[in-house]
C-alpha cells in the first residue's frame, strides 16, 4: 500500500531515532515497505542502515537499503521512487520522526477517500533552541491549488503521502535545484493534485544547524527565484512581481550576500 522513502546523508547521530519510529509503526490490515537511500555518507550512516535490516525483518517489514554518490536529497528520493513497489509514496527525512500510528491513519484516510491523491498531516516543529510549535500542513487559501501553493507552500515533505501516478505523470524531484526541490515538485504536480488535510499531529520536524547556514540561504534564494519564474503561469503578473519582491527583500538575500563575501 505505502512505500516509505528515506534519504540519508551523514545522519549517524540521529538516524537511529528515525529507524525506531519506523519500526514502531502499526500495520493492521495493510503493508508498507521502507526504502533507505544513503546519499554518499562519509560517517557510519550506511552501516547503521544495514544493521537495521534484521530488525525490520523481525517485524515483518519489508526494507531496501541502497547507496549512491552524494547527489542530494532530491536525487536520493528519485532513486527510492524507482524501487517503490506500492501505489502510494511517503517521504521521511532522516532527521524527522513519525508517531507510531502515522501510516495506519494515512492508510485509513486513503481507503475512505479514493478520489483524493495526496494526503498531509500536521507536525510538531522543534527548533534548535528547543522551542516547539505546530506546523499545520495541507491547507489552501484558494480552490485553485496551484495558485495557493504559488503564493505560499503549505506542504511539508515528511508529512505528505501521495499517489505515485502524480510523480509518473509530471516527473520527479528536480536535481538541478540545490534547495526547495520539494516545493518545486508540489507546484509541478499541483494541476492534478486532489489533496486532503488530516488534522492530526503525526510527526516531528526537527530543525538542523545546516538548514539555517548562510550557504543554505544563498542556494534557497537563487532557487526560489527560479521556481517563482518557472511557475508564474499559475498566477497573475502582479502576484508574480510581488513574489519576486518578497524574495528579494527576504533575509535570504542578505545572508546570501554575506556568504559570498566571506566565502562560506
Amino acid at each position: 500500500m505505502i512505500s516509505v522513502i528515506c534519504p540519508c546523508y551523514n545522519a549517524e547521530s540521529y538516524i537511529e531515532k528515525t529507524i525506531q519510529s519506523l519500526l514502531s509503526q502499526t500495520k493492521e490490515g495493510f503493508d508498507f515497505e521502507i526504502i533507505f537511500i544513503d546519499d554518499g555518507s562519509t560517517d557510519k550512516t550506511f552501516d547503521k542502515l544495514k544493521d537495521s535490516i534484521k530488525l525490520f525483518s523481525e517485524k515483518d517489514i519489508m526494507v531496501i537499503v541502497k547507496t549512491q554518490n552524494n547527489y542530494g536529497a532530491g536525487s536520493a528520493r528519485n532513486l527510492g521512487i524507482k524501487y517503490a513497489n506500492f501505489r502510494y509514496i511517503a517521504f521521511l527525512d532522516a532527521d524527522d520522526i513519525w508517531k507510531k500510528n502515522k501510516l495506519q491513519i494515512c492508510h485509513k484516510f486513503i481507503l475512505k477517500n479514493p478520489s483524493h491523491n495526496l494526503f498531509s498531516h500536521n507536525e510538531r516543529y522543534i527548533k534548535l533552541d528547543g522551542t516547539i510549535s505546530q506546523l499545520t500542513n495541507g491547507l489552501f487559501a484558494f480552490e485553485d491549488i496551484s495558485k495557493s501553493l504559488y503564493i505560499k507552500n503549505t506542504l511539508s515533505t515528511s508529512a505528505v503521502v501521495l499517489d505515485k501516478k502524480l510523480i509518473n505523470d509530471y516527473g520527479s524531484f528536480d536535481v538541478t535545484l540545490k534547495s526547495s526541490q520539494d516545493y518545486d515538485l508540489w507546484l509541478k504536480i499541483s494541476p492534478s493534485m486532489k489533496p486532503m488535510h488530516i488534522d492530526l499531529i503525526l510527526g516531528e520536524y526537527n530543525e538542523l544547524e545546516n538548514s539555517i547556514t548562510s550557504r543554505y540561504y544563498l542556494f534557497r534564494f537563487i532557487d526560489q527565484l527560479k521556481i517563482a519564474y518557472r511557475y508564474r503561469k499559475y498566477t497573475t503578473m502582479m502576484t508574480f512581481i510581488k513574489k519576486i519582491i518578497k524574495i528579494l527583500l527576504s533575509k535570504q538575500w542578505v545572508l546570501g550576500l554575506l556568504s559570498k563575501k566571506h566565502g562560506f
